[in-house]
């Protein structure tokens, strides 16, 4: 997966990462990254593949809990709010 602030004046990163848990509505996943702060918003890209053609679905998300781990990793806990559509039509079914 990967994940960016959705304000970069603020805080810029490009993180990208396993997950350790999936839903419908959330990912899990471990960072080192000390810039995730609970409420947060990023954008959330799962499944990421950086290959030529790769179609990748971007949403916005919101950093819901942080759990420390030790060895400088935390658990990063984001629901994902919605998705987000770039210069294409989405159709309604």
């Amino acid at each position: 997966m990967r994940v960016r602030p959705s304000d970069p004046r603020r805080i810029d990163f490009d993180d990208i990462l396993p997950t350790v848990n999936t839903s419908r509505d959330s990912v899990y996943f471990v960072s080192k990254n000390l810039d995730y702060k609970e409420g947060m918003r990023v954008f959330i890209t799962y499944p990421y593949s950086d290959s030529p053609g790769s179609i990748n679905r971007e949403s916005l998300g919101k950093v819901v809990r942080i759990d420390e781990l030790g060895h400088s990793r935390r658990g990063i806990a984001v629901e994902i709010l919605m998705p987000v559509y770039l210069g294409g039509k989405e159709t309604v079914r």
